[in-house]
């Protein structure tokens, strides 16, 4: 399909939008260009050239920035917009670093934006430089609209979120302490889900919640020896490799917290086959979800699986140095990804008892967890994202999720900040799935829906 008919297939189906104006779509597309034309890679992360491309921007539109340089390159950009203070401001977030590209892997070249098919290419386009670009748009349109403003609007173009130990948000907060007086922040996570046909937007998902990323080291030691001997008893890598199997194989019992009992109440009502029977069961029974309905959803919408219960992967495997050495020392790394509320001594145990081994050491940050839910009953952001998705999308039902992997969020609501996530790009389960991955992509005709609804979205949360 050529882009001009996916674009008026979209515009003539439920969920159309308003054009803006021609000028409006042209400068997002020349940004988005600017931006993925910048290699963010994360390590090393050169936000400082990214920051730049940003600055220009608002600074044609009259708008003042400041640069927060954490460590050399590693810039944080932050714009403020003042409003009448008759509310707490609201943070407008977007990272600019990315994950790395290797060109051998892409149809084109991943730093510049490339249309195919329909199709717009580059990497970060999704993830995260797309509302970097929407982010920068709106907040230009906000100022020369000169309507008041009853919030300040703060925008912040993050450094170090891919990677975040030594540069990212937590970092940005302490050298910023006034950005946490901020009521609300708009930032990644969420999700706007085509249909795969293209034809409509199924849903809108502002993204409340979040899984605790927890990383799980196990450790087995032993003699070691030449490999010509074999041991008497299980090896260091023998055991470890049997251990790793078993965490693989566990499972924790499924469980629906408020935010993922509304995502699928919400689902059901516009989403059809199996799944839709699936979700069905879970809303007749969610305080007891059947193991079934979710083994369904295993197979069919794994994303949405993942978020029914705490999960532990295995990732990293280190043993042995030489073919004919038998390591004395054997390490796994796993990656739990834990339900906000979940408690994590039991987490910890649950694993001990699948390692079962009590030779294999077990090493969890048992820090207590501090991931709270955002509010998700009738306030501002949801009204606001309500308005906005019924202007850029009718007839989309917006309702909450949690999302299966981790963004800036967390560190704003440990300090007090309301923070919920969007995805400004209309994208089938498919093209979600670029994200991270070579020909990471967004539908051409997408990007200026995406472009308005964050706009429309602010307009909404600073009346």
């Amino acid at each position: 399909m050529s882009p001009l008919l996916l674009a008026l297939t979209l515009l003539a189906a439920p969920g159309r939008v308003t054009p803006a104006p021609t000028d409006e779509a042209g400068n997002m597309r020349a940004l988005l260009a600017e931006l993925i034309a910048v290699d963010t890679t994360n390590p090393p992360g050169n936000e400082a050239a990214a920051a730049h491309v940003a600055a220009r921007w608002l600074r044609e539109a009259g708008i003042d920035s400041q640069r927060v340089e954490i460590a050399p390159g590693r810039v944080h950009l932050v714009a403020r917009l003042p409003g009448t203070g008759a509310a707490r401001p609201v943070l407008v977030l977007a990272h600019v670093d990315t994950v790395p590209a290797d060109r051998s892997e892409w149809a084109s070249d991943p730093w510049t934006l490339t249309e195919r098919d329909g199709f717009l290419y580059g990497r970060g386009v999704q993830d995260n430089k797309g509302m970097v670009a929407a982010s920068i748009l709106a907040l230009r349109r906000l100022h020369r609209s000169g309507t008041p403003r009853s919030r300040d609007v703060v925008l912040v173009l993050s450094a170090d979120e891919e990677v975040g130990a030594q540069a990212g948000i937590d970092k940005l907060l302490e050298r910023r302490p006034e950005l946490r007086e901020a009521e609300f922040a708009l930032n990644e996570g969420g999700l706007t889900e085509l249909t795969a046909d293209r034809r409509r937007v199924r849903f809108v998902n502002l993204q409340a919640a979040e899984r605790v990323s927890r990383q799980v080291v196990l450790k087995a030691t032993g003699p070691g020896g030449h490999s010509s001997v074999p041991p008497p008893t299980p090896s260091p890598l023998v055991r470890l490799a049997a251990a790793v199997a078993r965490v693989g194989a566990l499972t924790f019992p499924p469980r629906l917290t408020p935010v993922t009992r509304l995502n699928v109440e919400g689902r059901v009502k516009v989403t059809p086959g199996e799944v839709d029977q699936a979700l069905q069961r879970l809303v007749a029974q969610p305080d007891a979800p059947p193991p079934e309905a979710v083994d369904t959803l295993a197979r069919l919408d794994p994303a949405l699986a993942a978020v029914l219960r705490t999960t532990c992967v295995p990732t990293v495997f280190h043993a042995g140095t030489r073919p004919n050495v038998i390591p004395a020392t054997a390490e796994a790394t796993l990656n739990c990804r834990l339900l906000p509320d979940d408690d994590v001594q039991q987490v910890r145990a649950r694993i001990v008892e699948a390692v079962a081994d009590p030779d294999i050491q077990v090493e969890m940050n048992m820090k207590p967890l501090d991931s709270p839910a955002s509010p998700v009953g009738d306030n501002a952001m949801f009204r606001a994202a309500t308005a906005a998705a019924a202007h850029v999308w009718p007839g989309a039902p917006l309702f909450p999720r949690m999302s299966t992997g981790t963004t800036e969020s967390t560190a704003l609501r440990r300090v007090g900040i309301h923070a919920y996530g969007i995805d400004p790009f209309a994208l089938t389960p498919e093209d979600a799935r670029t994200a991270h991955a070579p020909n990471e992509r967004i539908p051409v005709a997408s990007l200026q829906p995406g472009a308005e609804f964050v706009h429309r979205l602010l307009v909404e949360l600073v009346k």
